[in-house]
């Protein structure tokens, strides 16, 4: 079920079997506001839904957050998922962009010293499985 959506650029599902919100990006270029609308919203839905993980694919995504909205989701995003229930923070590994993989690896790692247990894996698939037998 789709929660939010920036046109060209994120889709952000909802996967009730799970109880894990799905961000699937296609391009980083967006705005600190746009990005944070988006997130919010996922977190609302999350909290209210009893949400426990996050699986961001950017596997065919291309560019860079700025490092205001990498420094967001260090300061406020990933706060926020432990406060509200998410444990899991999913990543799926980069098929395209050498920087966009590095900007992964940096809000990626921003994710165990708030309390998230981070895991990488090839498709969303695999998320979902893993969600599925060990959640």
């Amino acid at each position: 079920m789709e929660i939010y959506k920036i046109p060209g650029k994120l889709v952000g599902n909802w996967n009730f079997q799970v109880h894990a919100m799905i961000d699937t990006w296609n391009d980083h270029n967006v705005t600190k506001d746009e990005f944070e609308q988006c997130i919010l919203e996922g977190c609302r839905h999350a909290k209210k839904n009893a949400g426990i993980a996050w699986i961001v694919d950017t596997s065919r995504a291309s560019g860079v957050f700025s490092q205001e909205i990498q420094d967001l989701i260090e300061s406020h995003v990933f706060p926020t998922f432990q406060k509200i229930g998410v444990k899991y923070f999913i990543t799926i590994k980069s098929r395209v962009d050498a920087l966009t993989k590095m900007t992964v690896s940096n809000y990626s790692a921003k994710a165990g010293p708030n309390g998230l247990q981070l895991l990488e894996v090839n498709m969303v698939e695999d998320g979902i499985r893993w969600l599925e037998e060990n959640a």
